[in-house]
């Protein structure tokens, strides 16, 4: 059935042993993302098979379905306070910024019988998730009053940590270009090292694991400027796409194209480029704007933003453009085709992150792992 997305996992496997061979050299150990592949048990296992240590998602249920694989799982999500249960039993893991729900945690480790471990989650700027601290250099009086409060917390925080008897703190986790597209940079780590001498020498909490980012981070790899102290990434973007999130760079030692999403073709006539009428709205309260080509050939494909975000595909054939979509249907101009296309022909998009998440968890896009 169509949609189809098509997920290579022989060109995800080698840009994985690619990008390990990579983050080796630095000491380095590499979570593997799977939230862009709905939790693909397959995949996982292709990360794990390419020298990924473990394996990290956002969300509890595709945790649970990775479950059978031998290796340990991260909630790279903090989790909320109504999934503390399911948080223990599936994700060996967690990334947490909130005592409350640390103590939520530690109360569930007790009634399953285990030890959970945590990341204690900083913000260096990126206004996500996290403690803020800062990235260490001189701020605005109201910001460094702030950062003063956020160490005072922290202090509390680990004192009590310390204290719990299910709960294994390993180490320190931060992120960077998710909302505030912050770029991290070997000189932003400033105040995220600090807590990592409080943690050790104050605390005598072995700081395991010292987590510095996500794809966006990745630069700081291939560059080798990494900080040694870092000696993990969570990545997915980068394996799955071959291209840092920083700057959008792709590596020409990995491949872009592991995600291919089939979608056919269900009407196909001439039409004016131009509408008929005054114009207002479309479907999605946007205001379009177009440009008058004349009559053009179009391909209306059953594909729509219902299953992904269409901005964020790119057909795969010279001489095709997209240009709009509703929630049901694709509009493809195929005037410029070396092909010849009939109706029921099939049009294949390379996705990037963005289209692939979406299609991948979209109940209404078939999903095939190939491997060649």
């Amino acid at each position: 059935m169509y949609p189809l997305l098509k997920i290579n996992k022989k060109k995800i496997s080698e840009n994985t042993r690619a990008i390990i061979k990579r983050t080796k050299k630095l000491g380095v150990e590499v979570t593997a993302v799977t939230k862009c592949t709905g939790g693909n048990l397959e995949i996982a296992q292709a990360f794990l098979d390419g020298g990924a240590t473990s394996i990290g998602d956002s969300r509890i249920k595709n945790l649970k379905n990775l479950a059978p694989l031998a290796c340990e799982k991260w909630l790279i999500r903090v989790p909320m306070p109504s999934e503390v249960n399911h948080a223990v039993a599936y994700a060996t893991l967690s990334l947490n910024s909130e005592i409350k729900t640390i103590r939520l945690l530690d109360q569930a480790a007790k009634a399953q019988g285990k030890t959970h471990g945590i990341l204690y989650m900083l913000d260096l700027g990126d206004l996500r998730e996290g403690l803020f601290i800062g990235d260490g250099n001189p701020a605005k009086a109201e910001i460094e009053s702030l950062i003063a409060a956020s160490f005072t917390k922290l202090e509390q925080d680990l004192a009590e940590i310390k204290t719990m008897e299910n709960i294994h703190l390993r180490g320190i986790a931060t992120n960077a270009t998710c909302v505030g597209a912050t770029i991290p940079t070997p000189q932003t780590f400033g105040a995220f090292f600090k807590v990592k001498a409080i943690l050790e020498e104050k605390y005598q909490l072995p700081c395991e694991i010292v987590s510095g980012g996500n794809s966006s981070a990745y630069y700081l790899v291939d560059n080798e400027t990494l900080p040694a102290e870092i000696n993990n990434l969570r990545l997915g973007d980068v394996i799955l796409f071959g291209r840092e999130s920083a700057y959008y760079h792709c590596y020409d030692y990995l491949h872009q194209d592991a995600f291919i999403l089939d979608v056919e073709i269900l009407e196909l006539q001439d039409k004016p480029t131009y509408p008929v009428g005054e114009i207002g709205r479309n479907a999605f309260g946007e205001i379009p704007a177009f440009e008058d080509q004349g009559i053009r050939r179009r391909a209306i494909c059953g594909l729509g933003r219902q299953d992904t975000d269409t901005d964020h595909l790119f057909p795969l054939v010279s001489g095709l453009t997209i240009v709009g979509s509703s929630s049901d249907h694709l509009v493809i101009d195929v005037t410029d085709a070396e092909t010849t296309y009939q109706v029921g022909d099939i049009i294949s998009l390379r996705c990037d992150y963005v289209g692939a998440l979406h299609a991948a968890t979209s109940s209404y896009v078939d999903k095939i792992v190939i491997n060649q």
